[in-house]
């Protein structure tokens, strides 16, 4: 059964037409890759999948249930915006633990994991820092550390590496994907980057 499946979707903003009559199928577990310029509605797709916005038409499915009406916070999916949306006022470690602790994980679990992902993104000496504290890499990272983290089944990555310096960008590439497929993540990562895509995908 198809992880997530799109069935004749169109997005609309006013008169901008940003998704038009797709019908998409992704497995459970497969790491998709989707490529473009900016203004193409590779964002529109993730917002769909997530909930944030609904479909001018079309149906949008996520395991077989059909998701256009039911919320973001129902959906088991993880929306790691380009522009990092963090807590601004709890500590980086607290923002990674959000999603589990409001999941019903124990704290030391929570915490556990979270640590686990602060490592990963090489994190884990900030991990009492505040947002505003780290650089826009470092906000880049913790966002994407707190996605991982949060336990969903579906993970949606708007330009996830875009503001990383090139060594951390080749580094984490691979790392993501180890994550993504350890866990059975079904992943959907939007770039501008071909190298990047053809690197981490299953397919583009």
């Amino acid at each position: 059964m198809p992880g997530i499946r799109l069935v004749k979707v169109t997005k609309r903003y006013g008169d901008v037409t940003a998704i038009r009559n797709l019908s998409l199928e992704i497995g459970d577990g497969e790491y998709v890759c989707v490529l473009g310029p900016t203004g193409s509605g590779k964002t529109t797709l993730l917002k769909l999948i997530a909930g944030i916005v609904k479909p001018d038409s079309g149906e949008i499915y996520i395991d077989g249930r059909l998701v256009n009406n039911v919320p973001p916070q129902e959906r088991n999916v993880a929306y790691v915006p380009q522009y990092y949306a963090l807590f601004p006022h709890i500590s980086v470690i607290d923002n990674v633990a959000f999603g589990p602790l409001s999941r019903g994980v124990s704290r030391e679990e929570a915490y556990k994991v979270s640590m686990q992902m602060l490592e990963m993104t090489r994190l884990a000496w900030r991990a009492n820092s505040f947002p505003h504290e780290l650089s826009g890499g470092m906000q880049q990272r913790l966002a994407l550390a707190r996605g991982l983290a949060s336990g969903a089944k579906i993970l949606l990555l708007d330009e996830p590496l875009g503001a990383l310096d090139a060594r951390l960008r080749v580094e984490l590439r691979y790392k993501l994907r180890e994550m993504a497929k350890e866990n059975n993540l079904t992943t959907i990562h939007v770039t501008h980057d071909q190298e990047e895509a053809m690197i981490v995908a299953d397919r583009i």
